[in-house]
């Protein structure tokens, strides 16, 4: 069964009966997706109902069926169930900019159980936020990050209850810094449990902190067993590997994790695909320096704005527009490593196993550095 029988199987048995576990984690870091605006306060002022948020929510006619699952499918039956009926929603905050390159929303969950879950949004439709997804590679941290960690004070400040943080996709990655990188005393007495839900790990400068450290043994991650996202970067926490329904990027989808009972069934270990997917792009990050990745991933994402898209939804409408973009901008990076950043390129598109990458890798099989060089 997924999130959604889980609902139907366990939704009678309140948090007093069945504490908190990992799937409970996973449903709030899904309604963490949902678009918030004029139902739910920036204020820490806990009156919102579940089921008022979706009353709401369904008046105001929000459609968010872009994202990779669409949270008004949750939504629609958390609000029936009597597990959730005592959850309280406050301390909305959203914020994106394509000029800052961030894209980061929260919101707090008060359980009814004298605990709240902290949801940090994963990655949506803008390019704002899939810029900020790749500038992890290179930044010693992201506007987003420094957000997670302010709203996790100002919170802090405001209420008095232990807490659990948690995220789906980048979501998971603010959930995991916010905790480490608050103030130390509010980071070891109110901070009970992290969960990173498929989100992706840090640079080696953040997992080697001491304040990274001081979070891991409260610090669950749940990746699918063909993870593409949470394998990317470094991690050192406590990984669980969760059996999925779909395959590729798909298992990144939070209704296809397969739930018995009370926790997620275990994979044992990572898949084939995903295990050569993590070395391909570990020997891709290992060939640049931290300028290079800069250069690459600004020249890349500058070049797709220009053409005036803001939303990944736009930029489907025209996909050669980022191939080219990818194209372009490595054909600036040192001729010496052109050669290893163009075999990942193909080997990224095989291993995506379906026509959107076949179609990828046919354009980086063709695409003859000197001769774009030249065309500059």
């Amino acid at each position: 069964m997924n999130i959604l029988h889980y609902l139907e199987m366990r939704g009678d048995l309140t948090f007093a009966e069945r504490p908190f576990n990992e799937v409970d984690n996973l449903i709030f870091a899904s309604l963490a997706y949902l678009e918030m605006k004029d139902i739910v306060p920036q204020d820490f002022i806990f009156e919102v109902s579940l089921k008022r948020l979706c009353k709401r929510y369904l008046e105001l006619g929000y459609d968010q069926s872009y994202v990779i699952n669409d949270p008004k499918i949750l939504l629609r039956k958390i609000v029936s169930c009597k597990r959730f009926e005592r959850v309280r929603v406050g301390g909305y905050f959203h914020y994106v900019s394509q000029d800052d390159q961030v894209q980061f929303s929260c919101m707090t969950f008060m359980l009814g159980d004298g605990t709240a879950y902290v949801g940090f949004c994963g990655t949506d439709d803008t390019l704002a936020g899939w810029r900020e997804d790749f500038n992890f590679i290179f930044m010693a941290s992201t506007p987003g990050q420094d957000e997670a960690v302010a709203y996790i004070e100002r919170l802090c400040a405001r209420t008095a209850c232990p807490l659990r943080l948690g995220g789906h996709s980048k979501g998971g990655n603010f959930a995991m810094y916010g905790a480490a990188f608050c103030d130390e005393h509010l980071r070891d007495s109110r901070i009970i449990e992290i969960y990173s839900n498929d989100g992706p790990g840090f640079r080696r400068q953040v997992t080697d902190s001491e304040q990274y450290r001081a979070i891991l043994d409260r610090t669950l991650k749940l990746i699918p067993d063909s993870s593409i996202v949470g394998i990317m970067l470094s991690g050192r926490e406590k990984t669980k590997i969760v059996r999925s329904t779909a395959k590729g990027i798909s298992q990144h989808g939070f209704y296809t994790w397969r739930v018995r009972r009370d926790r997620f069934e275990e994979a044992g270990k990572l898949s084939f695909y995903s295990t050569f997917l993590d070395e391909t792009v570990r020997l891709w990050m290992d060939s640049l320096e931290d300028e290079q990745k800069e250069s690459f991933v600004t020249a890349v994402f500058d070049a797709i704005e220009a053409s005036g898209a803001t939303t990944l939804t736009e930029l489907n409408a025209n996909k050669w527009v980022s191939y080219n973009a990818i194209l372009k901008a490595a054909s600036q990076i040192n001729p010496e490593v052109q050669g290893d950043i163009f075999n990942s390129l193909v080997k990224l598109a095989e291993a995506g196993r379906d026509a959107l990458w076949n179609e990828a890798k046919k354009a980086f099989e063709r695409f003859d550095p000197a001769k774009t060089a030249d065309e500059e």
